[in-house]
């Protein structure tokens, strides 16, 4: 009789298998690791993006007193290959972080980062940062700037349009910065505004002939009234379109509130293009 070999044995002979399947796994993940693979690195979700953000404190670059950030690259209606070179001056929002949306012509997210800059409140910071996408043919897209409050909610919103291309040969850098886009005359940012109206007047480059949306909004980000103007869209793209309107706003003691002026998309891509907000005081 032979003596019996549990290992060679015919009835271990899938377990011997599993043994040594699992081995070559082992090595081919300990072989890839070597040349920098991650299992992150084959998932294709906007948040899983790797992204090189500097923060730069720059006092050459003033953000406007409306407080909107300003992207100066790449401009509006740029073509751009991948990775797209983001740059834009900004104050990072109450909470502390800047969030940055690329959205895809079917509105799909392509990419997104929030990045926390907490040390930087009340600071103007220049930052840069590369956004890689992949696309199967050329479409539009929008490149979004969003900062929130301590609640989570937008106070400020910016954007421009771009169109992604698939290959090389076409790229064009788009148009000039617009800074500012809103400036407010009236009221005074954090100040107390009194009697029964709430007067705003300013100036806007529009984003497109779409209305502007003027709210004020209470402590609990409910809407206590709204407006909606239409602005013309000057010739000269550069050129301010003026506005004043009058909100009846009137409260029985000292009240917060937040004003709000936006304006929406009007292409395929849906949702906010630009948003301004402050805070004043209502009084009696």
């Amino acid at each position: 009789m032979k003596p019996h070999n549990k290992f060679f044995s015919t009835g271990n002979r899938p377990v011997v298998a599993h043994r040594l399947f699992c081995l070559m796994v082992f090595l081919l993940f300990l072989f890839l690791s070597g040349f920098g693979f991650r299992p992150a690195d084959i998932r294709n979700h906007p948040e899983s993006q790797v992204v090189t953000s500097t923060p730069t404190p720059d006092e050459t670059i003033k953000v406007p007193d409306s407080g909107e950030p300003i992207i100066v690259a790449p401009g509006n209606d740029s073509r751009l290959v991948s990775p797209i070179h983001l740059k834009f001056a900004t104050r990072p929002g109450e909470d502390g972080q800047i969030r940055v949306d690329l959205i895809g012509q079917d509105n799909r997210l392509i990419y997104r980062s929030i990045r926390d800059y907490s040390s930087y409140i009340d600071h103007t910071i220049l930052i840069e940062q590369e956004i890689p996408f992949e696309v199967r043919a050329d479409e539009s897209a929008r490149l979004q700037i969003i900062l929130e409050n301590a609640k989570g909610k937008p106070i400020f919103v910016t954007s421009v349009d771009v169109t992604l291309l698939l290959i090389k040969g076409t790229e064009t850098t788009g148009e000039a910065p617009v800074n500012p886009r809103l400036v407010i005359e009236q009221p005074v940012p954090g100040k107390t505004v009194t009697g029964s109206d709430l007067v705003i007047k300013g100036k806007i480059k529009p984003y497109n002939d779409t209305p502007l949306v003027f709210e004020v909004l209470g402590s609990d980000w409910h809407t206590l009234i709204s407006k909606m103007i239409t602005v013309s869209i000057p010739a000269d793209r550069t050129a301010f379109s003026s506005f004043e309107l009058k909100l009846p706003c009137k409260t029985g003691s000292d009240t917060p509130v937040t004003i709000r002026i936006h304006q929406e998309s009007k292409s395929m891509i849906t949702g906010t293009v630009f948003l301004w907000s402050e805070k004043v005081i209502l009084n009696p």
